[in-house]
């Protein structure tokens, strides 16, 4: 199961506006956002390179953790 940080909440602040956008990660990501309160368009393309890159480590990450967990010998005394 790979992760993903689509359904998390992110809140940012309108550049044009000073507006509060509460969203999730998702929504950032997706091409031709605007900003619900004054209509600003958002250039996504750099958050969304960064979140990919992000995924991708994280995920790379959790892979080499189950790996090692996977390996570990566990010893329990009763």
């Amino acid at each position: 199961m790979a992760f993903s940080f689509d359904n998390l909440p992110l809140e940012i602040t309108c550049p044009k506006c000073d507006k509060q956008i509460k969203e999730t990660v998702r929504w950032f990501k997706a091409d031709g956002r605007k900003c619900p309160f004054c209509n600003q368009p958002f250039e996504t393309t750099g958050f969304r390179r960064g979140m990919d890159e992000a995924t991708k480590r994280t995920n790379e990450m959790l892979l080499n953790l189950q790996k090692s967990l996977g390996s570990l010998k566990i010893k329990i005394d009763v």
